[in-house]
């Protein structure tokens, strides 16, 4: 598939997926959220809380985000809620330890050579304050962390984007499980698959207006805080932030589809060479071949 419509395709299904999706973000970001201000005096307990939920969560919200496009494409059936948990465990066992490792080491080095050129003493008040304790170490981290340079969040998620379209068809190919007969897909099916599409999705949604973002706001200069004096206007950098992963996780519902008819496609002439067909013969049907296979 041309990458133009592949693109055109992704936005136009991320308006379904943000209806299925942000519904039940709500309902779980006002728990988190909730938990999260019982601890707001407690920066070990508010780490923790990350750490213990966080990436759960966020697996959650990607495994279902994406079944709802898979469910707007008919390319899976209805969920099956027994086997969301076990879908959710499977994608944190795989797919997010080398998400993170990638991520991480992108991002981190990516960070630190930031740093290192724009040398504005962040590091050292940083250390500075961590040598505090209690309820006043508290306060000046959440002071530290608003002057926050966003340009060094670049790295972050670049590698997130670089990331999620190595292991997108992967991760979809996992979604599709949750259901009562779920396809035979193996631990690593789909790696790598459509990778330049969902790149090039992931970047012109996500990465380029973050770059574009941080230019408007003052480049090198800019800080985390200067998100939050944007007034009502960072309710919309919120909104474009939630549509744009709408976008990411329809990208890979689609290329999921996309690999599906591709093997469809080659196990069909693998069939044929064995059985000796010619192209005079009558074609097989691959979705009403993909449809029989479903409900085996």
């Amino acid at each position: 598939m041309w990458f133009g419509k592949f693109l055109l395709k992704s936005l136009i299904l991320s308006l379904p997926v943000a209806l299925f999706w942000l519904p039940v973000l709500g309902i779980t970001a006002y728990g988190v959220s909730t938990v999260y201000a019982l601890l707001e005096d407690e920066f070990i307990g508010q780490m923790m809380l990350l750490v213990l939920f966080v990436l759960p969560v966020l697996t959650l919200l990607t495994v279902l985000a994406i079944r709802g496009g898979m469910t707007v494409l008919n390319v899976t059936d209805g969920s099956d809620i027994a086997k969301i948990m076990g879908v959710m465990t499977r994608v944190l066992r795989f797919h997010v330890p080398f998400m993170l490792i990638f991520v991480v080491v992108l991002g981190l080095s990516s960070t630190i050579t930031g740093f290192k050129f724009m040398d504005n003493g962040y590091v050292e008040e940083f250390n500075r304050i961590t040598s505090f304790s209690g309820k006043f170490q508290s306060f000046f981290i959440k002071d530290i962390m608003m002057k926050f340079p966003i340009m060094l969040f670049s790295g972050w998620i670049l590698g997130y984007c670089i990331a999620f379209a190595g292991m997108g068809v992967s991760i979809a190919g996992a979604s599709a499980m949750a259901v009562a007969k779920p396809p035979n897909h193996h631990q690593i099916w789909g790696l790598g698959a459509q990778f330049g599409n969902l790149l090039g999705v992931a970047m012109l949604v996500f990465f380029v207006p973050f770059i574009l973002g941080v230019l408007v706001l003052g480049g090198l200069n800019a800080e985390l805080k200067d998100i939050l004096n944007l007034g009502v206007f960072k309710y919309g950098v919120a909104i474009y932030f939630l549509w744009a992963l709408c976008a990411i996780y329809a990208s890979a519902a689609i290329a999921y589809g996309m690999t599906i008819e591709t093997e469809d496609a080659r196990h069909t002439a693998e069939l044929e060479a064995m059985a000796g067909l010619h192209a005079d013969r009558p074609k097989v049907d691959l979705a009403a071949l993909r449809k029989e296979r479903m409900k085996k």
